[in-house]
């Protein structure tokens, strides 16, 4: 028993199916190219096991106030590439254009929703408990149209938002593959022996101080690690001289007065 359902567990075929994957990706703002489609690349194992389902995606991506904080027309373009069928965009995410998308998929087709983090309740929401989540327009327009929700999100699923967790209550939950995986791995890493050193990187520095002091407090790791723009936020925080470009990628990306006490 794994503690939770995957797509292994159910005959989807011909099921309607709301999947939620983080596809969240570096976009040339001046061309909207995407440029590292890594992200898209670990989708496909859910999606293609999809093939015989009828199929709509959520996604986000960036972030409110950002230069890559863009529609999702070229994601559902090259999602389409990826997977050599046609991945339709609607740009709506629960309204009645998007219903009307929903209502009339058929058996093998796929749908991207327009980006969840242009809706207030994704982002206003957030860290809000299951309760209020599962309230929202959102979750409240969409779940009527499907059979089963697919979170495959792992990247975002440390967030409270409606997309990610709303629908928990409200229609049979699965965990996509690379969720899967993930959960997987990390429960053989929690559970092996002493000590335990946890690597946080990448740039969301804010999200990684909330983790290490998470996992530090509850004794889930004995020593964080850190690198990239998450080790340069400790520095900083310090009183550490970076240079200019490392310091204002962190002004320009959230760093704040109350972040650098978190980082102290």
């Amino acid at each position: 028993m794994s503690g939770f359902f995957t797509l292994d567990d159910f005959n989807l075929s011909g099921k309607s199916v709301l999947v939620r994957v983080d596809i969240n990706s570096p976009i040339d703002p001046e061309s909207g190219r995407i440029l590292d489609d890594t992200r898209m690349r670990r989708a496909m194992d859910t999606l293609k096991d999809l093939d015989d389902s009828k199929v709509a995606i959520m996604a986000h991506q960036s972030r409110p106030g950002k230069k890559d904080f863009t529609p999702l027309g070229g994601h559902a373009e090259h999602l389409s590439y990826l997977l050599r069928k046609d991945v339709r965009y609607v740009d709506d995410l629960f309204g009645s254009k998007a219903r009307e998308a929903i209502s009339r998929m058929k058996k093998g087709d796929v749908l991207l929703l327009e980006n969840t983090r242009f809706y207030s309740e994704e982002v206003a929401l957030k860290g809000k408990p299951l309760e209020v989540q599962e309230k929202t327009h959102i979750v409240r327009n969409l779940s009527p149209f499907f059979d089963y929700y697919v979170n495959d999100a792992f990247a975002a699923a440390h967030r409270a938002q409606a997309t990610l967790i709303g629908f928990a209550r409200k229609l049979p939950s699965i965990a996509g593959k690379l969720m899967e995986r993930e959960i997987v791995g990390l429960s053989r890493a929690l559970e092996g022996e002493r000590p335990r050193i946890a690597v946080l990187g990448g740039a969301k520095f804010d999200d990684s101080i909330e983790i290490a002091r998470n996992m530090l407090e509850n004794g889930i790791a004995d020593k964080v690690l850190t690198t990239g723009a998450v080790a340069n936020m400790f520095l900083y925080s310090t009183g550490k001289a970076l240079g200019e470009p490392s310091e204002s990628f962190l002004l320009e990306n959230g760093s704040s007065e109350s972040l650098v006490k978190k980082a102290r």
